[in-house]
């Protein structure tokens, strides 16, 4: 027998943009195995023993308490709540970022130097 604790104070939230398959154009849909996965975490949120099925996980899902509501000012947006990663503080542009640095004369190099100055456009 499933038992199911007391959640008054708590709501689960919930981000399922990166969980979804193409449909059409404008569409999402989710497969039949994504949905039972989405169903037994929120199942698992609500069982007496949580604390050993169920877990934050980063752009996914997140537990707030009322209190953490409130201190965001009873916001309901997922986003305050669910972790998101910066993918792009990961990436090293620098390398990337030379050679097309170098094919545009007159921008700032990294010591703050010019290559050539830049031209003046003549006034017409």
């Amino acid at each position: 027998m499933v038992h199911y604790r007391n959640r008054e104070d708590e709501v689960l939230f919930i981000d399922l943009r990166q969980r979804r398959e193409p449909f059409e154009k404008k569409y999402i849909q989710f497969s039949t195995e994504q949905i039972q996965q989405i169903a037994e975490n929120f199942h698992n949120w609500q069982r007496v023993d949580y604390e050993h099925t169920y877990h934050n996980e980063p752009e996914y899902c997140y537990s707030a308490t009322l209190d953490e509501i409130e201190k965001n000012g009873w916001s309901l947006v997922p986003s305050k709540y669910i972790e998101f990663r910066n993918r792009d503080e990961q990436i090293n542009f620098e390398p990337r970022m030379r050679p097309s640095a170098a094919n545009q004369p007159g921008r700032p190099l990294a010591k703050g130097r010019r290559e050539q100055p830049v031209a003046e456009k003549p006034l017409r």
